[in-house]
């Protein structure tokens, strides 16, 4: 499923893929990247995300919240349960996010919640949501990348609420399923080879791409499979339990 959703100067797109995963790790392979500034054929941002999960309902729908900002939301549903995997605010602020699968499960769910919900409804800007980082460190480990139209921002989150960010304005930026920063790299628990070749991956075809960015670029780096089944940014699987 692909989604373009444009809002002011900001371009969102989310892939989303269905797929069976080994029950024995739970590993997702999810891929986020953006682009910035004088990266972007016409200025503003890009985001994308390629989602990597069961065979699930997912819904694409406007949430109203009574108090906050309106934003239009990929929802993961469960049962009568649901929540907000992605999304772009009415202010033109934009949110997708990975799981931090390089730590056991258990330990990524102890503490906090997905606050995609809580920030897309709270916050207007990049800026402003940087400027919060109580609200940040509320958040279960994960991982979020975020856009506005002028910034790109990845986030994250440690098992203690501990957050780390990276900021561009004109540049890009990538995350998969494992931790980056220097200061949160004791977290990584096992870092598993398809989100380290699905980064180096995304990292190659961001700075081999000649000229701006565009949603096309964007559209064919989502489809790209050269890591194979169980390796590449659009993940087949090897076999029907992957």
């Amino acid at each position: 499923m692909k989604m373009r959703v444009y809002s002011r100067h900001i371009l969102f797109l989310v892939v989303s893929a269905a797929l069976f995963m080994a029950a024995a790790t739970g590993a997702k392979g999810c891929t986020l990247w953006a682009a910035a500034g004088d990266r972007v054929e016409g200025g503003g941002t890009l985001l994308a995300k390629n989602r990597d999960m069961p065979p699930q309902v997912s819904e694409l729908r406007i949430y109203t919240p009574k108090a906050g900002n309106r934003f239009l939301g990929l929802f993961h549903v469960k049962g009568a349960k649901s929540f907000p995997v992605a999304g772009v605010n009415e202010k033109g602020l934009a949110i997708v996010s990975a799981t931090a699968s390089s730590i056991p499960r258990a330990e990524r769910y102890a503490t906090g919640r997905g606050l995609n919900e809580k920030l897309l409804t709270a916050f207007d800007s990049v800026d402003g949501l940087l400027a919060s980082p109580d609200a940040l460190s509320a958040s279960h480990p994960t991982f979020y990348v975020v856009a506005d139209r002028t910034k790109i921002a990845v986030i994250e989150i440690g098992p203690k609420g501990q957050v780390a960010t990276k900021t561009e304005n004109s540049g890009v930026l990538f995350h998969t399923n494992h931790y980056l920063d220097p200061k949160l790299l004791w977290v990584n628990e096992r870092t598993g080879r398809s989100s380290q070749v699905r980064l180096d991956r995304i990292r190659e075809l961001l700075a081999s791409h000649a000229g701006p960015l565009t949603l096309e670029a964007f559209t064919a780096f989502s489809e790209d499979t050269k890591g194979g089944p169980d390796d590449g940014i659009w993940r087949t699987g090897s076999a029907p339990n992957k």
